[in-house]
């Protein structure tokens, strides 16, 4: 498979997810029931070719998919452009006998994803983001001393592995720093491994530097909608953020973190590709690598009848950012986590034109 051809295929599975034959669902319901989990976080984790994919599998859009994951000769596999592509799952991680069996689990080798929290400030009528498809599990973050415990015996299993931690807002942004800085706080006691964390900017930007003294390693404050307007429309609660408070937030962050430790997501195909294909500039200017992620309509979200991102629209405006990351040496491997694994965008994949080895061309 070439290099246009995996980008194209990969773009398609993203964007519409995959159907499932019978004998596969068989065998998933067996091996990996939580596939079946339906939302954002509990989409498929996978390894294709060389390259991580985020894939749904339970949403009612990927059932039309032309793309069927399928089993035979014990192994999983999708078939592209006449070649079977093997699939492979990540394997389950140890067991620690804590709340950390139940949420952790690998979004990529190496690279252990958490959200501890899914109770939203913004995840009240009218003003929930409409996209976002998350369900409110806990009432609260789960504790600090309750995550760090299930986290150390976990961590005295796979020392070399990331966290990367997502989850709902709460309360408030600071809170929810707040929360994070004691949760890294934490976790150093006993482990010297990356952190990754995912927040929304604070409105005190000294919190950064908490943040970083507490030890997390990346910051990834996500943009997700850059126009004012549309941002009111589409993120009602979450729009009091401006983009204007986003843009010192993540300056701050770079001065904090360094340059190509910071990133931000913006999402494809639910808002003109001109606005990311700006916003995509000045954030990598300034250090910050951006992360283009395909809308797909997931049926707890309320923009479950809009249609899914044109994936031909992602595959361009991701080529386009991936030349402003070789431009601005803002490697993909260089930062921890979520951006590092790339298995929900196809920007890490377009980077690597023009290197000597593309790794999924077989």
């Amino acid at each position: 498979m070439t290099r246009e051809q995996f980008i194209k295929f990969k773009a398609d599975l993203l964007c519409f997810g995959a159907a499932l034959s019978d004998k596969a669902r068989e065998m998933l319901i067996l091996e990996h029931p939580h596939f079946f989990d339906k939302g954002f976080i509990d989409a498929v984790n996978m390894n294709v070719l060389g390259s991580n994919i985020c894939v749904s599998i339970a949403e009612a859009f990927s059932e039309n998919s032309k793309y069927v994951l399928d089993f035979s000769d014990g192994a999983y596999f999708i078939e592209a452009f006449n070649e079977k592509a093997p699939v492979r799952f990540f394997p389950q991680l140890p067991k620690t006998n804590t709340i950390i069996d139940e949420i952790a689990v690998l979004h990529a080798d190496g690279c252990i994803n958490i959200w501890p929290s899914t109770n939203c400030c913004y995840d009240k009528p009218d003003i929930k983001c409409k996209f976002c498809s998350l369900l409110p599990k806990t009432k609260a973050p789960i504790p600090v001393e309750v995550l760090c415990d299930g986290l150390k015996k976990l961590m005295a299993q796979v020392p070399d592995y990331t966290l990367n931690f997502s989850g709902a807002t709460y309360k408030s942004p600071d809170i929810m720093v707040d929360y994070w800085c004691s949760l890294a706080k934490g976790i150093r006691e006993f482990s010297n491994c990356p952190i990754a964390v995912e927040f929304a900017p604070p409105s005190d930007l000294s919190l950064l530097e908490k943040l970083k003294e507490s030890g997390v390693t990346v910051a990834i404050m996500n943009i997700e909608i850059v126009a004012e307007e549309l941002r009111k429309k589409i993120c009602p609660g979450k729009s009091a953020i401006t983009l204007e408070h986003y843009h010192k937030a993540l300056k701050k962050a770079v001065e904090v973190f360094g340059r190509g430790q910071v990133s931000s997501v913006m999402i494809g195909g639910i808002q003109p590709f001109e606005d990311i294909k700006k916003e995509c500039e000045y954030l990598t200017s300034i250090g910050v690598f951006p992360t283009i992620m395909p809308f797909r309509p997931l049926d707890d979200c309320t923009f479950f009848d809009v249609t899914s991102c044109n994936p031909d629209l992602l595959i361009e405006i991701s080529e386009y950012l991936g030349a402003l990351l070789r431009k601005e040496h803002l490697a993909p491997e260089c930062q921890e986590g979520c951006t590092k694994c790339g298995g929900c965008s196809i920007e890490n994949d377009c980077y690597l034109e023009g290197k000597t080895e593309i790794r999924y061309i077989v």
